[in-house]
């Protein structure tokens, strides 16, 4: 209720507590969709059950792959299943947190959690090896950069500095990959509609980023994130610390 307070997404405490209510209970409904989705969207239908919001630039990239793309989003509409149903259309990497309970972590492998995507553990990085691959089968990257992160660049978001996960950014402009920011929101059972913003990012590979460049592309992504969180703030995932050390705003109760 707090974090969407400070986002001034609702003007009275009795808006905020129904947006994070529904925040809660799409998170739950998501969890338990992404584990049904593999068995139903396939590299066959995928497009029956996915509709696509983007430029036209933006879907040529996505479906008609020449080389790697980076993908950067958040914690936002339903991306476990969004990795699943990617993969149906080309081969996917994703930087993910493992489970810390193995038998958890069997469980999800077990029943296709995250469908056919090459997992990179988000602890280890993205290692040479797995920027060759991804190199070699022109797949894309999806990168979550929307946590707090103490050591990241801080940048606007909703109307308060926050520092941001850089990682989407450096390696754009390390490889030259082209990237798309954007989120898979939910628009019913098992439906979907893959929103991005604008047309692709696309900056020459200048080998080691400076701070500045860095910070920049950084806030053109969370500024296009932000955007589609605003299509459906119920879909977001209000729980994480995003604000620390910003006071809440006074607002009514009803």
């Amino acid at each position: 209720v707090d974090n969407v307070l400070v986002a001034g997404l609702a003007r009275t405490r009795r808006e905020a507590y129904r947006i994070a209510r529904d925040s809660v209970g799409h998170f739950v409904g998501h969890v338990c969709e992404a584990l049904r989705v593999s068995h139903v969207i396939t590299r066959e239908n995928w497009r029956d059950y996915v509709t696509l919001e983007m430029t036209p630039e933006a879907r040529r990239l996505l479906f008609e792959p020449s080389g790697p793309v980076i993908l950067a989003t958040g914690h936002l509409g339903s991306w476990e299943a969004g990795i699943t149903a990617i993969t149906s259309a080309r081969p996917m990497f994703a930087v993910a947190r493992l489970m810390d309970n193995p038998f958890v972590q069997r469980f999800l492998e077990r029943h296709n959690f995250r469908g056919g995507a090459t997992i990179i553990p988000k602890r280890h990085g993205f290692t040479g090896e797995a920027m060759r691959r991804w190199r070699e089968r022109r797949a894309a990257l999806t990168i979550l950069f929307d946590q707090f992160c103490s050591s990241g660049a801080p940048v606007p978001f909703f109307g308060h500095t926050v520092p941001v996960y850089t990682s989407p950014a450096r390696l754009h402009l390390r490889t030259g990959a082209p990237l798309l920011v954007g989120g898979f929101l939910r628009t019913g059972t098992l439906r979907y509609k893959m929103v991005a913003i604008g047309d692709p990012i696309v900056a020459p590979a200048d080998g080691q980023p400076h701070d500045a460049a860095v910070r920049a592309l950084t806030a053109e992504l969370i500024r296009r994130l932000e955007a589609v969180i605003r299509m459906a703030p119920e879909q977001y995932l209000w729980l994480h610390r995003r604000f620390r050390g910003i006071p809440v705003p006074e607002v009514p109760e009803r």
